[in-house]
């Protein structure tokens, strides 16, 4: 199955991206896609809240273990006679994770290599800044602020859908707390506890550079500079990003090189 790796710093956006990819891959008239996996933190540790995910460096570890783990499976399904060749290559493997680590990414190429399918990364960027590398050069970057404001702007929703539902409880059942306005669909694991944790992720972030070939094709998508899209994955413009159409061009003829 062809595959599609995000990255980029914490609570930029990239669970929405994926979802947004998702769904035009899926209306996409050519109809080259009729299927995608989404792999997320949640799925590959249903267990775990994204800050527990991500706590220690024993967490991280776990938690890239069984991202790897279900990324390997899903890819190396269509190997495993479980389906048709056809059914298999128009599957599209979304890993929406953070994927900081470069090392973590080459063996995710490699997974995408064995099985001699398509393989491109897409890295989610909160300004210009995260590509010039002048992150260094300021106490907090834009996508840095950027990436706590979201977070905490995720904080106050899930604490407050929290207490609406606790409330609601109170007085009615779960039909009627549907009814009256909760969003059952907003993610309530998908914030960090504090500052800290983010700011230790984005100092160990390891930018991608598509002249690494486990890195190229890489698709580079700027938050200032694309079309704003919803939470349900449409485009609130009913014009294509240049970055959609990109995307769509390349991945129908990018194949892993297994010659490298």
């Amino acid at each position: 199955m062809p595959s599609l790796i995000l990255t980029g710093h914490p609570c930029l956006g990239k669970s929405t991206f994926a979802r947004l990819l998702a769904t035009q891959a899926l209306r996409h008239p050519s109809n080259l896609i009729q299927n995608v996996i989404h792999i997320t933190d949640s799925s590959a540790r249903p267990d775990q809240t994204k800050a527990e995910c991500y706590r220690n460096s024993h967490n991280e570890k776990v938690t890239r273990a069984a991202l790897k783990s279900e990324f390997d499976r899903a890819v190396m399904s269509g190997k495993s006679g479980s389906g048709s060749s056809s059914d298999t290559s128009t599957t599209l493997v979304i890993l929406d994770s953070l994927n900081y680590i470069k090392g973590f990414r080459y063996e995710l190429y490699c997974i995408s290599k064995a099985a001699g399918e398509r393989h491109g990364v897409i890295w989610i960027m909160g300004s210009g800044e995260d590509e010039r590398g002048l992150m260094e050069e300021k106490e907090i970057s834009e996508s840095d602020a950027l990436a706590k404001k979201r977070n905490l702007e995720r904080k106050e929703k899930v604490l407050a859908l929290k207490q609406q539902q606790q409330t609601q409880d109170c007085v009615g059942t779960g039909d009627e707390r549907n009814s009256s306005g909760y969003d059952d669909s907003i993610e309530l694991d998908g914030y960090f506890e504090n500052d800290e944790t983010i700011d230790a992720l984005i100092l160990r972030y390891e930018p991608p550079d598509e002249k690494n070939r486990w890195e190229n094709p890489l698709y580079k998508v700027n938050l200032t500079k694309v079309h704003p899209w919803g939470r349900d994955g449409t485009l609130e413009s009913a014009s294509k990003s240049p970055t959609e159409d990109k995307l769509a061009s390349k991945m129908k003829s990018v194949k892993v090189d297994s010659d490298s």
